[in-house]
């Protein structure tokens, strides 16, 4: 039995928006990965030499929790938690190209000295 979910989906994260094309990849026992496919490459705001708040660049990995297992985990529906902080990215994202490289989304950024996503996410799948 495939215990893989992948699921493309098209979001308009507000009236006057763009569209996005996107894919959800979730396997069970480990944390949904969301990417932007299209467009590629998603625009940079003037000044800007690098995508805000993504675990991979060239892949548009969307970053929409912090990956430590507290603001997510598998008992939490995909539609209320991933699907709509895909939306909220892209909100983000829309202001973020407007605002001269203000990333307005919150969120935690890592530093140099932070663990990577592949460990935390390691070290959550374990802690549970």
């Amino acid at each position: 039995m495939d215990k893989r979910l992948t699921w493309h989906y098209t979001l308009r994260p507000s009236p006057l928006g763009d569209e996005y094309n996107v894919k959800m990849v979730y396997e069970l026992g480990s944390s949904p990965k969301v990417y932007v496919l299209n467009p590629k490459p998603l625009a940079l705001a003037r000044g800007a030499k690098r995508l805000p708040h993504v675990y991979d660049q060239e892949k548009q990995r969307l970053c929409l929790y912090y990956p430590d297992g507290k603001q997510w985990n598998s008992s939490m529906p995909l539609a209320k938690t991933i699907v709509w902080w895909t939306y909220e990215w892209l909100y983000h994202y829309e202001i973020w190209l407007g605002t001269d490289n203000d990333w307005k989304g919150g969120g935690v950024h890592p530093f140099k000295n932070q663990p990577k996503i592949e460990e935390l996410e390691r070290s959550a799948q374990t802690n549970k």
